[in-house]
């Protein structure tokens, strides 16, 4: 009986399109497949990673894992709508919270911390730690020597740095890398490996901003700045960030021809085209590194760059005959 009905029903759904087929020259087959797309329309169900998130398993499974990445070489992986894992985990677990008060108190404050210090925020990372380990939850010993770690860092961290002395600024500089890098050999094959890289790069990174912004200021300025960047890309070639310090190098190449070529009249008889040619050949060369590179975010700006240098050369060619 209820198959009965269920027939008499479609036929009554139907009645409206096989009168369209009736008064016009639209096909039964095109007819038949929009009254079956309409009545699909309303059990369409959306993709699975567009859903919230059901339990806390959904939230932290894939996360645990991206969360090991090594993020001195990768960028921070993204989670399938393309947002950054670690910012989208503290957002859903904040949520899941909100729902379900006091339900595994442990389990979201350790995957919080573990999150916070993925992005390098080591305090709040600490703080979070720090609840777990006062708690009586299976992972207190785990947040206590994570707790311990982050204590180190902090420790590197807030060691000042004296600024009245140009030398003694950069001398206190390589004493954090000496640091960092200890770390790196104590913990290594473990996610603070790669966090210790990360904070030791960035010291190195510093170190050549400070001579290149005091190059006038020092004996050999610019061959210390030359220096300072041959060493950051050989030290750092398999860093995440290689591609922008090679664009950086080539940038302070080019901003020695564009120098070169303000101080001597390209239209007088000091400009050496040799001279500003060795500049802008090195700087193209560095460019063209990276503009050779597929799927990396660099690869236009390096092309443009290029465009750029190009311009820059031929008008000094040009004011120079």
């Amino acid at each position: 009986m209820s198959e009965i009905n269920s027939h008499v029903s479609e036929r009554k759904n139907l009645k409206p399109v096989l009168s369209l087929v009736e008064g016009s020259k639209i096909s039964v087959a095109l007819a038949v497949a929009i009254f079956l797309s309409s009545g699909c329309a309303t059990r369409v169900v959306p993709e699975p990673q567009y859903q919230p998130a059901a339990s806390l398993l959904d939230i932290v499974k894939d996360f645990q894992r991206l969360a090991r990445e090594d993020v001195y070489r990768f960028p921070i992986p993204k989670d399938v709508t393309g947002i950054n894992i670690m910012k989208a985990t503290l957002i859903r677990l904040e949520d899941y919270e909100k729902k379900n008060p006091g339900q595994f108190s442990d389990v979201i404050q350790f995957n919080k911390a573990t999150a916070y210090e993925r992005l390098r925020e080591y305090d709040q990372a600490i703080a979070h730690y720090r609840k777990v380990a006062e708690s009586d939850g299976r992972l207190g010993a785990e947040a206590v020597k994570n707790l311990e770690v982050l204590e180190s860092f902090k420790r590197i961290l807030q060691k000042p740095l004296p600024t009245e002395d140009p030398f003694e600024y950069t001398k206190a500089l390589d004493e954090k890398v000496s640091a960092w890098n200890e770390l790196i050999r104590k913990y290594q094959g473990t996610p603070y490996e790669y966090l210790a890289q990360v904070e030791e790069e960035k010291i190195d990174r510093a170190k050549v901003a400070f001579v290149e912004l005091n190059r006038y200021r020092l004996k050999d300025g610019n061959q210390l700045v030359i220096l300072g960047y041959s060493q950051l890309v050989t030290k750092h070639r398999q860093s995440k960030n290689l591609y922008r310090y090679l664009l950086d190098f080539g940038d302070f190449y080019a901003l020695l021809a564009k120098e070169y070529g303000a101080q001597n009249d390209p239209e007088g008889l000091t400009f050496e085209p040799e001279t500003f040619d060795q500049f802008a050949k090195s700087a193209l060369r560095l460019y063209t590194e990276v503009a050779q590179v597929d799927g990396i975010l660099e690869k236009i700006e390096a092309q443009g760059k290029i465009e750029g240098l190009r311009g820059l050369t031929e008008k000094m060619r040009r004011l120079n005959r």
